[in-house]
């Protein structure tokens, strides 16, 4: 959908993008990304406007709903370098919005801040963010945010309550968490900065059944910018959610009810998509064309946070070949055809619609209808 100049003046003040207008290349290249992701051509000419880089995949927590606890799939650990960070990035010279996250906590890479500081000095009209557990929000990092160009910084907490954040997000320290929230908005304040914006993050996951109601208390009560909240996941990897259709829609019925009443800014709060529910859905995903463009630490591009590793499935590395070779590569052509055709690309994916189409069948009323 084209947007209103109005809503584009918003987004530009709201993510500090105002150069952006200096460079028409940039926005040409969005543009066209904008045509092709509604066309879904088998080759691609523009480049994703969003990508993640992966500076480590080595953290300090052990979430219920994370493979460190599951232990399914064996994968290499490591951290990237600047060097390799550059070259990874100078590949990428129309891109808008920068994750360095990836399956790791960013705070524990040591090139943290070097790389923002980069980013921002050969993208500087580049959305810079990045997702933390928020243990390692010390002071210290806290003003080398303030003082970086990061334009968000955003905490996973997926719960609201000391005890279900601690069934969920198991190593951490939820009242640890929310002193450093506190400090990082009060140095902030202090400091006359807007940026970076500082949000919370929730998944509704089966261990923090019903929390979603404190989580969005809490987030009024720290004062934070924004939240964030996925309402379904489901992974490759091996976390399956459980809860039922009536739990889901009361505990979202309740949470945005209470949004409303405290003018908390709900970010990515998803509806319900009836397309699920239909029989006789086609598989279709906005992957391939770009709606999310992963590169682990180690130069992989992989299939996001559905397949995050490298050993699951790859198209290739950007250490050893081109952006350009990969992005229209055989195999990721291959899977764009048979996306158009309604098929499940790869393996990987048949997983993740199967799944997907499970849950939404067996948790279903006999009307075939979802309201909240």
């Amino acid at each position: 959908m084209a947007r209103s100049i109005l809503d584009c003046a918003k987004w530009l003040n709201d993510n500090h993008a105002w150069n952006l207008l200096l460079y028409p290349r940039v926005i040409a290249n969005y543009n066209l990304y904008q045509k092709e992701i509604v066309e879904k051509p088998e080759i691609m000419r523009s480049h994703p406007p969003g990508v993640e880089i992966e500076l480590t995949n080595k953290c300090n927590l052990a979430c219920t709903h994370c493979l460190r606890s599951l232990g399914l799939k064996p994968y290499e650990q490591g951290t990237l370098d600047m060097d390799g960070f550059k070259k990874l990035l100078d590949q990428f010279p129309y891109v808008m919005h920068l994750s360095l996250n990836g399956f790791g906590e960013p705070l524990l890479a040591p090139i943290l801040w070097d790389a923002v500081e980069y980013a921002h000095r050969v993208r500087p009209w580049c959305k810079i963010l990045i997702y933390s557990n928020g243990m390692h929000l010390t002071e210290d990092n806290i003003r080398k945010a303030l003082k970086s160009r990061l334009t968000e910084l955003n905490v996973s907490l997926d719960g609201g309550s000391v005890d279900i954040y601690k069934k969920v997000r198991r190593g951490g320290n939820l009242d640890l968490i929310s002193e450093n929230i506190k400090l990082f908005l009060k140095l902030r304040q202090e400091s006359g900065k807007r940026f970076p914006r500082l949000g919370l993050n929730y998944v509704m996951v089966n261990d923090n059944e019903g929390d979603l109601p404190a989580f969005i208390q809490l987030a009024a009560d720290l004062g934070v910018d924004y939240i964030n909240c996925v309402t379904y996941a489901t992974y490759d990897w091996g976390f399956r959610n459980s809860r039922t259709l009536d739990n889901y829609r009361n505990e979202l019925a309740e949470a945005k009810e209470l949004l409303d009443r405290t003018g908390l800014d709900g970010r990515y709060f998803q509806e319900w998509n009836s397309e699920w529910l239909k029989k006789d859905r086609k598989f279709g995903c906005n992957f391939f064309w770009g709606e999310e463009f992963r590169v682990s630490f180690s130069g992989y591009v992989t299939l996001g946070c559905c397949a995050p590793f490298p050993e699951t499935y790859s198209y290739g590395n950007l250490f050893e070949q081109s952006f350009s070779e990969i992005w229209n590569c055989d195999k990721i052509r291959l899977n764009r055809r048979r996306a158009n055709e309604g098929q499940t690309a790869n393996s990987v994916c048949e997983a993740c619609d199967k799944y997907a189409r499970e849950f939404f069948d067996r948790t279903t009323d006999d009307t075939n209808e979802v309201k909240i």
